[in-house]
């Protein structure tokens, strides 16, 4: 709609999930460092933590597509399921298997179990990917472990990375997950992005969208991007996207602090608690000292 108004190649803050748009900040960066690595060494179960909306899926599946081709993997981003349909969505994922096919649970693992030892034979590697696990009950976390227990006496046979917000860390802090948890060989965080990352954000994406033009977001408007988002990557995107939509319908070339006061109204978002009383309180001096 509005791309080609403004010179885009397409639209460079659309909110589902793609690793070419992907940018790295430092944190990211280690994040992803980390998911290749525990992958191709073979170190079992990694896990990675984030809030809601800071790129932990874009992360997944830009370590998916950096995998060589003989690490075969499955994606499961529908957590909020019991095991056994877990399991049967990973063998599906797989290619294993078949249409109208009923299989029990042990049958089930045993044919995962297999696979995973010819791939190891034929010096491949099989990883499962979970992502918003924390919507996994500590039944199917368990039994997520009790698969992991696949191995070599060197090697593990099945890595599996989970993924999941905050209440992923509250959920694995049980007593009744001990066990779970010191099969956790890797562990990271995902942050939002600091007030300098957030601006080189909006710059890579409207670069990977082919943008060309004279800057496109003023400065003011940069700077309540990044009080309203606080860095969250979903929320930057989701404010941009509706201010571009907007300029779109104004005939507008430029962004300014006006137009994203106006969205982030619509949007009904607010700024943090903390934010308003240091705001509050630098109006307060400004006024005892008579500027107003």
């Amino acid at each position: 709609m509005y791309c080609k108004h403004f010179g885009f190649s397409e639209r460079p803050f659309e909110i589902t999930p793609d690793a070419k748009f992907l940018y790295l900040t430092p944190g990211h960066r280690e994040a992803l460092a980390s998911l290749l690595y525990g992958i191709n060494e073979r170190r079992g179960f990694i896990a990675m933590v984030g809030d809601i909306g800071t790129g932990k899926t874009t992360l997944l599946r830009t370590a998916m597509g950096r995998l060589d081709k003989k690490t075969k993997g499955a994606f499961i981003f529908n957590s909020d399921m019991p095991f056994d349909d877990v399991l049967l969505l990973i063998l599906d994922e797989l290619r294993l298997l078949n249409p109208r096919e009923t299989l029990t649970k042990l049958e089930a693992v045993k044919r995962l179990t297999n696979y995973a030892i010819r791939l190891f034979r034929e010096g491949g590697n099989l990883v499962l990917i979970i992502d918003e696990a924390q919507n996994f009950s500590r039944k199917t976390l368990e039994s997520l472990r009790l698969i992991s227990n696949l191995e070599t006496n060197k090697h593990r046979l099945i890595q599996i990375v989970i993924a999941g917000q905050t209440e992923l860390d509250r959920k694995l802090a049980n007593i009744g997950l001990r066990l779970f948890v010191q099969r956790i060989s890797l562990k990271r965080y995902v942050k939002p992005l600091n007030n300098r990352d957030i601006g080189a954000y909006i710059a890579h994406r409207l670069k990977t969208a082919n943008y060309s033009g004279p800057t496109l977001f003023d400065r003011k408007a940069r700077q309540l991007i990044s009080a309203y988002s606080q860095g969250v990557p979903r929320k930057i995107n989701i404010i941009c996207d509706n201010a571009l939509i907007n300029g779109y319908g104004l005939s507008k070339r430029k962004i300014t602090g006006r137009d994203i006061e106006k969205v982030v109204k619509d949007l009904s978002y607010r700024l943090p608690r903390e934010m308003f009383k240091k705001k509050s309180r630098k109006l307060a001096l400004l006024r005892k000292a008579s500027i107003f």
